[in-house]
């Protein structure tokens, strides 16, 4: 039985390796910045009623941008974790840098979750892997947009320790 629990995990570490070595792709727009993965990234996120993995390009991801950028003040109208020396995420949304993941839910609509990380933050590492922060305030959050109903949920911003 142990033999079989260090396979998986050899195995699985292999699989962390070799998804954290693909290098995203990068889109930039007017105002916008980010990487894009591809279906085959292991991401442990999901959107309700998840059907599949959806590849992206930079043309949806200009759809999604417009999206959250006419809709986002409207759905962050309490300013959760965003006072005290932390940014409001609709004033402050060009200087976020992005990852992009593309999900299709049940009914065949595209979404992208779009992680979102103060742009000192970036580095290296988020062409690679998902920056996932614990805390942070308003420096940290993520959003889903549906780029068929334009339409955003499920806005998501760390709190501060």
């Amino acid at each position: 039985m142990k033999k079989g629990i260090m396979l998986f995990y050899v195995l699985f570490g292999i699989a962390m390796n070799l998804h954290a070595q693909k290098e995203a792709m990068f889109c930039k727009g007017k105002r916008y910045k980010g990487y894009v993965f591809d279906t085959s990234y292991l991401v442990l996120k999901s959107i309700k009623d998840e059907q599949s993995r959806a590849m992206l390009s930079c043309d949806e991801i200009k759809i999604a941008e417009d999206i959250l950028k006419n809709n986002l003040a409207a759905l962050n109208a309490n300013k959760i974790n965003q006072a005290e020396g932390c940014p409001n995420i609709s004033k402050k949304l060009c200087k976020y840098s992005r990852q992009y993941f593309g999900f299709i839910n049940s009914k065949g609509e595209k979404v992208i979750w779009i992680n979102m990380f103060w742009n000192k933050e970036i580095n290296e590492k988020s062409k690679y892997q998902l920056i996932n922060v614990n805390d942070g305030c308003s420096y940290y959050w993520n959003i889903e947009v549906n780029i068929t109903t334009s339409t955003l949920s499920n806005l998501q911003i760390n709190g501060k320790a």
